[in-house]
């Protein structure tokens, strides 16, 4: 756990690359599903992204505007954190393209690491990993790429309990120490109920309660560590669920269920892993936190609720300038 008042390492340079938006009438389960159709509607979703690029060239589009943003010197990035599933894709993360990207980067040197598992909650996973290579020391910097397409089989957009609908999405960030980025890691604690892979898909009732249960946990612990109310957030950011979903989530977090953003449910639906890092970029963008502010993270997926607490840091081009390699 990253935990306490002090600043343990901080992202910057976040960028995204959507494929081009689409109308959730296209999709095939959907299309023969009025009903269905207008539910997912009543949740918030209107569009969702559809890419025909390679996951490669998908994860490329992003990072290299990271980089560009960064401005540091590639030769001091030693690790990239490569987030994306493989046993529900067409496309399977492997050496062969991840280390081709890794060339298209000019980051030959770097040491690729392949993050999974966690689902929907693996950027939390990737962030954690980034942050303890940091603070041990093992690199200066640590590139994390996130890339997310759906099956092409049917269904294969559709979410589990009907949550959300997948997108094809790319999401990139840069890891670095105290002070170097645009936001500083006050709190991360990965948080995983393993037992509950096997309640969903028994017992829906009984999954949810103790779901419901290890979120409010979650919540209470990341305030109570860094010792604030609620009312000392700036804003919530979580996946893109249905807007019911999110703000059940943001009020088990113990916030107003105004705190939460459903922005980008109907503008690209979900992005997996991507999600958060891409809702707090554009609320940023749209001038919703000042220099100061503190930003509460949650990442959820079938086991895992995840807390990540920011601290906006100043307007400042973190190293921009610093071009060797760039």
């Amino acid at each position: 756990m990253t935990s306490n008042c002090h600043e343990t390492a901080s992202i910057s340079g976040i960028a995204y690359e959507l494929g081009a938006l689409r109308p959730i009438d296209d999709l095939d389960f959907l299309q023969d599903d009025p009903r269905k159709l207008e539910l997912f509607k009543i949740g918030g979703f209107r569009n969702y992204a559809h890419s025909d690029l390679s996951m490669r060239e998908l994860g490329y589009a992003a990072a290299a505007r990271t980089l560009r943003d960064a401005g540091v010197d590639r030769r001091e990035i030693g690790v990239c954190l490569y987030v994306a599933e493989s046993f529900d894709r067409d496309e399977t993360a492997n050496s062969v393209e991840v280390n081709r990207l890794l060339v298209d980067l000019d980051l030959g040197h770097t040491v690729p690491i392949n993050v999974s598992i966690s689902n929907c909650a693996n950027i939390m996973s990737a962030l954690r990993l980034a942050t303890a290579l940091i603070e041990v020391g093992d690199t200066k910097h640590v590139l994390i790429v996130s890339v997310d397409k759906a099956s092409r089989r049917y269904g294969g957009r559709r979410m589990f309990q009907d949550m959300s609908i997948k997108s094809d999405i790319s999401v990139s960030c840069l890891v670095s120490g105290p002070g170097k980025g645009r936001y500083g890691i006050r709190y991360l604690k990965l948080n995983n109920a393993a037992a509950l892979i096997e309640t969903e898909m028994v017992d829906s009732a009984s999954y949810a309660m103790e779901k419901f249960k290890g979120i409010r946990r979650a919540g209470k612990e990341a305030r109570h560590c860094i010792a604030v109310q609620p009312t000392d957030f700036a804003r919530v950011v979580t996946n893109n669920y249905s807007h019911a979903v999110i703000k059940m989530f943001v009020e088990l977090c113990g916030f107003p269920k105004e705190y939460g953003s459903v922005t980008n449910v109907s503008r690209f639906a979900h992005a997996v892993a991507g999600d958060v890092l891409i809702n707090l970029h554009d609320l940023d963008t749209e001038g919703a936190f000042q220099p100061g502010d503190l930003i509460f993270l949650m990442a959820d997926s079938i086991t895992a609720a995840s807390v990540l607490c920011l601290q906006r840091n100043g307007n400042g081009d973190y190293g921009r300038d610093v071009v060797p390699g760039g």
